[in-house]
């Protein structure tokens, strides 16, 4: 009898464990949802996203100007120094 109660009191510590960290989990997540929507939020509105929420969550930072891909093709090819004939990346209108 003294065996079962041992494996008893064994199983709810487990069981406290594994809903303590479960609840740790979701706000951990409610956290990171509420940073992903401070983000959109500022993207929407076109602000400046704090760096402390950029930096938190791995995203790259914005580019500040658009672009057209041609033009950042040329710049990632003129980073790696490729030798690229200007006549081969001319994209064209095609609509």
């Amino acid at each position: 009898m003294d065996y079962m109660s041992g494996l008893s009191g064994v199983v709810s510590i487990v069981s406290f464990a594994i809903f303590a960290a479960g609840v740790m989990k979701i706000f951990q997540m409610a956290a990171t949802l509420s940073e992903i929507k401070d983000i959109l939020a500022a993207n929407k509105l076109h602000t400046p996203v704090p760096s402390a929420a950029v930096s938190s969550i791995g995203l790259p930072v914005p580019i500040s100007s658009a672009q057209s891909g041609e033009e950042m093709l040329r710049a990632a090819l003129r980073e790696i120094d490729y030798p690229v004939d200007p006549a081969s990346i001319e994209l064209g209108n095609k609509s």
